[in-house]
């Protein structure tokens, strides 16, 4: 993120207003140790940690005790968590801590109020929490359908508790959607007892994404604490970050707020079905789990033709593309392995309906925005954007560079397999 660094203070009480401060105080009178980190305020309404001195690569720069952690442990043996047990069982861990929470934000006496003070009151740069006005900005994007899909999820997952769980329907859906953003943008996953989990981390859930980081995080040896190491040297007063982890940029915006200038890991979501002008398209959309001419199915896709999610795209495409004696041997074929498995190059006339398909759903998709990838270029030197312009901006970016690049795979093969012998077969 873009930051403006403050003058570091002389301490890290004066840097902090009052909450910040008793909840870093807080932290340390609960056994954490940070004394070569201070928190400060960036651009906004953002907080970022800074090292106070020079720190060595091998340093511990944070140790936080299991006993500051907000853990499924501490959820469930708490008096929400005791109500789920018992009215909802099986509930997913998410909804445990949200509704930990929740509880204990409402408790003006909890023992973990310092911490629960400091956290966001608001999530104004999340697409969930877009206006229209805002969420217009993402016209064309799949981006507008996951924000559907994951306001669905969690709001199905608030009615099943607000009707088993006594006293739940007390939270409004909105102080729901809350807690679960604050979970999903703010822990981390650990290991205890032999069991991934995850969990709060007072002072570390400050930390600023990087995708290079100079920190690295995880148990302490005896798996009591959360530990954070310095792996190259930091100077004084240079802010520390940690890696958010391999995401695509979709993700970034939903779950953080932000979206990376330019990501090597970004994704295309690709909704594709059976052409209703297939040949034999009722028994392809049987072969391919499809229960109406009109469903589709979600790939997400890198721009790397050996990534297993591409292969399975193509996979579909070539079940969907088949003619009618190759459809009739992937179904035999499927009869006996028990299932479709990875479906190589068929024949090339195929493979041109393949890429002829491809090409032109990348082409409705570029349709469906309102600029072009070009427009979007210019957009993004405007010095007068706001943050959630300019994340709308470079995610269409995003979008729209995979979009092309598809299509002009597309339209590379497409001449050489216009050209193939028919029933010639294709290479892998």
């Amino acid at each position: 993120m873009s930051a403006r660094q403050e003058a570091e203070p002389d301490t890290l009480e004066e840097e902090n207003p009052l909450k910040e401060h008793l909840a870093l105080q807080w932290s340390r009178q609960a056994g954490a140790s940070f004394p070569k980190v201070w928190v400060g305020h960036l651009e906004g309404d953002e907080r970022g940690v800074f090292a106070k001195v020079p720190i060595a690569a091998g340093e511990e720069v944070l140790r936080v005790p299991r006993a500051c952690l907000v853990t499924l442990d501490v959820a469930r043996a708490s008096d929400i968590g005791r109500l789920i047990d018992a009215h909802a069982p099986g509930t997913s861990e998410e909804c445990y801590l949200a509704a930990f929470l929740l509880q204990e934000k409402e408790r003006e006496d909890s023992a973990w109020k310092p911490y629960l003070d400091v956290l966001p009151r608001s999530f104004p740069h999340l697409p969930l929490f877009f206006d229209a006005q805002e969420l217009s900005l993402l016209q064309g994007s799949s981006a507008l359908r996951e924000v559907a899909r994951w306001k669905e999820m969690l709001l199905a997952r608030y009615a099943t508790l607000a009707q088993r769980v006594p006293g739940f329907a007390r939270f409004t859906p909105d102080a729901y959607l809350w807690a679960q953003h604050v979970l999903i943008s703010r822990t981390f996953g650990l290991t205890f007892a032999g069991k991934l989990t995850r969990c709060f981390v007072p002072v570390a859930d400050m930390l600023n994404h990087r995708a290079s980081p100079r920190l690295a995080w995880g148990n302490a040896d005896d798996a009591e604490a959360f530990v954070l190491v310095a792996q190259e040297p930091v100077a004084a007063g240079e802010e520390l970050h940690i890696s958010y982890g391999i995401k695509p940029s979709y993700r970034f915006l939903l779950s953080y707020g932000f979206v990376p200038e330019d990501n090597p890991d970004d994704t295309l979501v690709l909704y594709l079905g059976v052409p209703e002008d297939a040949v034999e398209a009722e028994a392809k959309r049987e072969l391919l789990a499809l229960a109406a001419p009109t469903s589709r199915r979600r790939f997400e896709v890198p721009l790397h033709y050996g990534h297993t999610s591409t292969v399975a795209m193509f996979s579909f495409l070539r079940v969907a593309c088949a003619n009618a004696r190759e459809l009739a041997r992937l179904a035999e074929e499927a009869r006996e392995e028990q299932g479709l498995g990875e479906v190589p190059p068929l024949s090339s006339e195929t493979e041109e309906r393949v890429f002829r398909y491809l090409h032109e759903a990348c082409d409705a998709r570029l349709a469906g925005f309102e600029t072009t990838l070009e427009e979007d270029e210019r957009l993004l030197q405007g010095a007068d954007l706001s943050r959630n312009a300019r994340n709308c901006l470079l995610l269409r970016r995003g979008e729209k560079r995979l979009l092309h690049a598809y299509a002009g795979l597309a339209r590379a093969f497409l001449p050489a397999l216009s050209l193939t012998p028919p029933g010639a077969a294709v290479g892998g």
